[in-house]
């Protein structure tokens, strides 16, 4: 997987962890990511309030499907009939801002920001990845990242929910493929 597809999982998987993570059971949300002047599409499936997520994108002509569930995260090649296995990202969790996330990440609210007809609380952090200070903008409605802008070393990306629909998903999203 190439240094910006991983980065872009690591952006979608903003704020994932086996716990509650939203304060919706189960919705349908399309989302635009705007990375090195390339837009990449994607759709995110969630259900028992972000116990389980699959987001689906394509990006530089590869399909990738990410599957959080059950504290793991699993990235599905179906072209290649694969499977990659790994630990959930311990990243923020915003229905859960305690003192030592807070601290952990520098974690400031900075406003307040309408995306998607959502009433979002912004907020600023600071997180690693790949071993990289990134700072991060984000705009979160019901625990959700609506919007965020993330720099790392002058490497942007930005992502923004243009669709969030509440309702149920079919389970069958989130199993785990056998090749």
């Amino acid at each position: 997987m190439t240094v910006c597809a991983a980065l872009l999982v690591a952006v979608v998987a903003l704020g994932q962890a086996p716990e509650k993570r939203y304060g919706v059971k189960s919705a349908t949300v399309k989302v635009v990511t705007n990375m090195m002047d390339q837009k990449v599409e994607s759709v995110s499936y969630f259900d028992d309030f972000g116990a389980k997520e699959l987001t689906v994108m394509e990006m530089m002509g590869m399909k990738m499907n990410q599957i959080t569930r059950d504290g793991k995260m699993y990235i599905v090649n179906d072209a290649e009939k694969q499977v990659q296995e790994m630990p959930a990202r311990d990243n923020i969790n915003y229905l859960n801002l305690t003192p030592e996330i807070i601290k952990k990440y520098n974690v400031k609210e900075v406003g307040k920001e309408k995306v998607a007809g959502k009433d979002c609380i912004k907020y600023t952090a600071e997180i690693e990845q790949m071993g990289q200070k990134a700072q991060v903008s984000v705009s979160v409605w019901n625990g959700y990242a609506m919007k965020s802008n993330i720099d790392m070393g002058g490497f942007g990306i930005s992502t923004e929910v243009v669709e969030f629909k509440e309702g149920p998903v079919d389970a069958k999203l989130f199993e785990i493929p056998k090749y």
